[in-house]
């Protein structure tokens, strides 16, 4: 597939001109990474941007004692590396790595940073995206700051199935999570020791039934209560 094609499946790069899109086939390089391989280092300075076409890109970030907190798992069409093109001499403060054998789009910033100040439509999208960013991270300290982990584990649930099975309702279903407790952990900012335990506090509150990454909801009316608690 051409590099054009590519592009024009990313849903921030369909409101370019097909001339800025022409001009970046010659100027992006696709490369397959394999599962545990970085791809940006917390506290460099990135010259390109980064589209996820397949598997997945784990955006983190750990501290000095080694604990992990997870802002986003990165799907196909994501894009990553946007600091680049609003603010090129700054560092980024989270590091990408592959989560799972992916391929990514490099795509050179100035050519991109050129088209912010040519392409109002593209500048707009760029600036929508980096606004929805900023909601999420505020959301994310929000919950870090005023919920407890066990409340912080019902939101996320409820927010995985809504944006993974947007047509569940509030009946029974089961669900087959994608990560593990200590993946969960790390995104809602707690320990796998703490995950389980919630699990277990739903399990005993009749929410849910809970074997390994099965998850059978019972109530997602009651999840919902435990997560705005």
């Amino acid at each position: 597939m051409h590099a054009t094609e590519l592009l024009r499946d990313v849903p921030l790069f369909k409101s370019l001109s097909d001339d800025y899109v022409n001009q970046l086939e010659t100027r992006v390089v696709v490369k397959r990474i394999e599962e545990g391989e970085s791809l940006l280092a917390a506290g460099s300075v990135p010259k390109t941007c980064w589209v996820v076409l397949t598997g997945q890109v784990k955006l983190y970030r750990v501290n000095r004692a080694g604990k992990e907190q997870v802002f986003a798992y990165l799907k196909p069409g994501e894009v990553f590396g946007l600091s680049a093109l609003t603010d090129p001499s700054a560092p980024v403060t989270m590091g990408a790595v592959a989560r799972a054998s992916s391929e990514i789009a490099e795509i050179d910033a100035g050519l991109l940073r050129d088209a912010l100040k040519r392409e109002p439509a593209f500048a707009l999208a760029v600036l929508a995206e980096q606004n929805r960013r900023l909601r999420q991270m505020t959301e994310l300290v929000d919950q870090l700051s005023l919920k407890d982990a066990h409340n912080r584990l019902a939101r996320w649930l409820d927010q995985w199935i809504s944006q993974n099975q947007p047509n569940a309702g509030d009946a029974e279903q089961m669900v087959v999570l994608p990560y593990t407790q200590s993946e969960i952990a790390a995104q809602i900012g707690t320990v796998r020791e703490v995950v389980s335990r919630g699990f277990s506090r739903m399990e005993k509150d009749g929410i849910l039934r809970a074997s390994g990454k099965r998850v059978t909801l019972m109530s997602r009316k009651r999840l919902r209560q435990m997560a705005d608690e």
